[in-house]
């Protein structure tokens, strides 16, 4: 687990005095969940939606690794914990009365899942938590526990992969309150790609705050743009948002600047997939224009994020890995028939970079911090 020291925080008050504000949950599930027995991953398949709610029961690790690479689990709070679920429940279904073979499988499936997603840092994040867990566990085995010393194991690695969640969920209500201090009753705010209840563990990172300022009354706007290719603001964000009764526009990517240029816009709320020490942002493709025109029209973008999407390890966005993606999301996906020619190239990145001097703000769950500040960020051990 990082511990963050020697950060400096924007704080913002409301009404000049701290207020703690719970939200609530609109949605009876979780996107991702751990059986009770910790033997199956059950997910809600995003890729099915907004048509269909239907969960997937994963048993193997290899049915983790498809759900995360076709995006049926998606966000990088999601995936991060998608996977600390799929390592323990690898390791309660493997059959053995070898630690030294349980260690072994246990390694497999953490590398194989390692590299589902190369963007997304709250993968690598809770894989490498798992794995220290689960050292941490071996070494500590008495004599007595050493005939049960594979129970210990698994016990040790399903309750540290619960833990990533309930402190994923923590992080998202620290998040929504701090987020919400931003808004004013009436605003217009819009968003990108999706960063809501769907993405995370619970509520969402930028969609959070919105949700409380509606249950609080302030009645937002939100304008989400569809986010082309894989339409994951007409497709999640939209059923998210109407699902809630939050006034809710959908507008095409290219309309962004035609709203802002109308005074509609008076917020940009986005989540994101990594943030470098030097506070440039990977997020979806498409949100460095939505920063650049955002920037133009003097309209502040507030990028959500929990400290575990935060890499002091990169130095800046330039050394980020932008996953490439298939082409037939950009001809095919959503289409009833291909929609360009045969023998055309696609180009299709995943994420982009958005430079920190684009941001107004990061706001984690330890406070808003401006994009400088984050190289003051100290990972300790």
């Amino acid at each position: 687990m990082k511990n963050w020291n020697n950060a400096v925080f924007l704080v913002i008050l409301l009404n000049g005095k701290n207020v703690h504000l719970t939200v609530k949950s609109v949605f009876p599930y979780d996107s991702v969940e751990l059986s009770p027995n910790g033997r199956e991953v059950i997910i809600l398949d995003q890729s099915q939606l907004p048509n269909q709610e239907r969960f997937l029961h994963l048993t193997t690790a290899e049915q983790i690794f498809y759900a995360i690479t076709r995006l049926k689990v998606r966000g990088a709070p999601a995936i991060g914990i998608a996977a600390a679920f799929g390592l323990a429940m690898c390791v309660n279904r493997f059959r053995t009365r070898s630690l030294q073979a349980l260690e072994k499988e246990f390694l497999r499936v953490k590398h194989y899942l390692y590299i589902s997603r190369p963007t997304a840092v709250n993968l690598m994040w809770a894989l490498d938590r798992m794995e220290r867990c689960f050292y941490t566990a071996k070494q500590s085995l008495d004599d007595a526990e050493e005939k049960h010393a594979i129970e210990v194991v698994r016990n040790a690695l399903t309750a540290e992969a619960r833990a990533i969640k309930e402190e994923d969920v923590a992080m998202c209500e620290a998040i929504s309150e701090l987020g919400f201090s931003l808004l004013r009753p009436g605003c217009g705010i819009l968003t990108h790609c999706n960063a809501g209840h769907l993405a995370v563990s619970r509520f969402g990172t930028a969609l959070g705050p919105i949700y409380l300022a509606q249950q609080q009354g302030y009645s937002p706007r939100v304008y989400c743009d569809e986010t082309r290719p894989l339409l994951q603001g007409a497709r999640l964000t939209a059923y998210e948002l109407t699902k809630a009764c939050i006034d809710t526009t959908l507008i095409c990517d290219n309309m962004a600047a035609t709203l802002m240029s109308q005074g509609k816009i008076d917020l940009v709320f986005v989540g994101c997939d990594r943030v470098a020490a030097n506070g440039d942002v990977a997020n979806k493709i498409g949100t460095s224009s939505v920063a650049i025109v955002a920037k133009y029209y003097k309209v502040p973008i507030y990028v959500f994020a929990p400290t575990s999407t935060i890499d002091l390890d990169c130095r800046s966005g330039a050394e980020i890995i932008i996953e490439e993606r298939p082409a037939f999301e950009v001809t095919d996906m959503y289409y009833s028939k291909r929609m360009a020619p045969k023998d055309v190239r696609v180009y299709n990145p995943a994420f982009d970079v958005t430079p920190a001097s684009l941001i107004a703000g990061i706001v984690t769950e330890k406070g808003i911090l401006k994009p400088r500040d984050i190289k003051n960020l100290r990972k300790t051990k």
